[in-house]
Formats: structure tokens, C-alpha cells, sequence
């Protein structure tokens, strides 16, 4: 059981993100998706904010909207994988239009994809002094701090984002991100107050439920545990994380059939991480 836990902790298992339109959006667009790769921690280390990274990276192609040509093709090519067309266009795009904080946000993330994360640091670094504002740049600033093991800064972005657009997919990620790190850190109760903020701020985000009724399995609130999970299975019913955790409270409340059930439930949504604990427990 050690070991389930150990791994639900790790947030390196694929998480499902189930988010709903809330009424005052706007009609749903069909965009093509951010590649995962533009993100190398975030889409490593918390699957589930792929929903969000998909809103937040297009959110700023809007402005590209009458840009010069080579931004464009900078961005067009990012976008196929292509990186090294995307830093020739790139870094024509900068050279051409210096004051365009755009032009510096692309080349950081076409950056960050080839691990080049001083160069995107730097590009970052520009953009906000630009616009100190700039609640992407500031995202991405605390993905390249995480990377670099720069934890504290990351925070300080992090918090940056939150208090310069406190609701929205921006400050959800930030919240996301705050409660993650303070998990790793082993920061319990500071991790229930970010996913108390981000299940407050996005109630119909399964994900939330989710990482919250797991740190309060981790402090043995079960009962408050339990609640947080079936919230989550609510929204999303294929979220296997769920499922995993919602066994292991299950089992220290006696409840052994619905244990099992959530076991096999979690492992035939593809969490192989429960397979120890199947055979312990469940099939004897």
C-alpha cells in the first residue's frame, strides 16, 4: 500500500482533466493543441493541465494576428515539431521587431522545447520587462525555474500570476502548480490551501477534486478524502488516479469490497501502479 501511495504522490502518473464550460464563456473553439513538448515540465510532471496549456498557449497567438510573416512562420513551425525552422524565423522575427513582446515569448518556448533553457530564461526575462503584466511569460518563467531546480522563484511567479489575474485557466495553473510543488516538498497543509483556492475558483474541475482528496488521504482525513474523490469520478469517471487513491482509504476503513472494486476499476483504466496491491489484496 506504501508504494501506491508513494506513486500517487508523485504526479508523474496520467492524470485525466475534465473541465466544463462554465456559463459565462464564450462557445467552445477547436484550436490544434499546444505540443506537449513546448512544456517539458509541466505536461512531465502534471498531465492534466494540458487543457489549460492549450488555452494558455493560443491565448497569445491572437495577437499574432497581422504580425509581421516571420513570427507566423516562427509559430507555424513550432507547431509541426519543426525547431529548427522555428529559430531561424525566430530570431528574424526578434531582430526585426525588438519591442514586440511576442516575438520574445515564441522564441522562449521554441527554447525551452530544445532545452535551451537559459537562452528561453532570457527571452522570458524580456518579455516581462515589456510587460510585467504578462501572466504567460510568468508561467512559463516558473516551468524553466523548475527545471533549473529553482523552486523559490518558481513559487514567486507563480504567486505573481495569481495576483495579477486571480481566476481564469492562468491562475488555475498557477494554483496546480503551487499545490504540486508544495506535495514535493512534503508542505501538506499548504498544498490544501492551493487546491481549496483552485476547487473554490474551478469547481467543475475533476482534477482538483482529485489532487485534494488525495493530500487528505495523505493526512488520514478519510472521510473528507473519500468525498473529494467520488467528486472527481463525478465529473470525470475514467480518472484511474481516483480510483487508485480512493482504494487505499477504502482499505483503512474496512471497506475491502470497495477497495477491490477500486482497484480493478483504476487498472483497467490503465494504472499498472495498482498491480501490487491487487494481488495482495484483492486477488486471493
Amino acid at each position: 500500500m506504501g508504494s501506491l501511495l508513494m506513486s500517487m504522490g508523485s504526479w508523474n502518473t496520467g492524470r485525466k482533466y475534465r473541465r466544463a464550460r462554465p456559463a459565462h464563456e464564450p462557445p467552445a473553439t477547436t484550436f490544434p493543441p499546444c505540443p506537449p513538448e513546448l512544456f517539458p515540465c509541466t505536461c512531465r510532471t502534471n498531465p492534466a493541465m494540458k487543457h489549460l496549456l492549450g488555452f494558455l498557449c493560443l491565448a497569445p497567438t491572437m495577437a499574432l494576428m497581422g504580425q509581421d510573416d516571420a513570427l507566423l512562420a516562427g509559430v507555424t513551425a513550432m507547431r509541426k515539431a519543426d525547431h529548427s525552422s522555428a529559430t531561424v524565423a525566430l530570431d528574424k522575427a526578434v531582430a526585426d521587431a525588438p519591442a514586440n513582446g511576442r516575438t520574445w515569448y515564441y522564441r522562449a518556448m521554441n527554447r525551452m522545447a530544445l532545452g535551451d533553457n537559459d537562452g528561453a530564461m532570457l527571452d522570458l526575462d524580456q518579455v516581462l520587462r515589456l510587460d510585467p503584466r504578462d501572466v504567460h511569460a510568468l508561467l512559463r518563467r516558473a516551468e524553466v525555474h523548475q527545471v533549473r531546480g529553482d523552486m523559490d522563484l518558481a513559487s514567486t511567479d507563480l504567486y505573481r500570476v495569481i495576483g495579477t489575474t486571480p481566476t481564469g485557466p492562468a491562475a488555475e495553473h498557477a494554483l496546480f502548480e503551487l499545490g504540486r510543488m508544495a506535495v514535493l516538498r512534503n508542505d501538506l497543509p499548504a498544498a490544501l490551501g492551493h487546491y481549496d483556492r483552485l476547487v473554490e475558483l474551478a469547481a467543475d474541475n475533476a482534477s482538483a477534486w482529485c489532487e485534494r482528496g488525495i493530500v487528505r488521504s495523505f493526512v488520514h482525513d478519510d472521510d473528507n478524502a473519500v468525498a473529494d474523490l467520488e467528486k472527481a469520478l463525478e465529473l470525470a469517471p475514467d480518472t484511474d488516479k481516483a480510483y487508485g487513491a480512493l482504494a487505499v482509504v477504502y482499505f483503512r476503513q474496512g471497506r475491502e469490497q470497495e477497495g477491490c472494486y477500486a482497484l480493478h476499476r483504476a487498472h483497467d483504466l490503465g494504472d499498472r501502479s495498482v498491480e501490487e496491491l491487487l494481488l495482495l489484496r484483492c486477488d486471493r
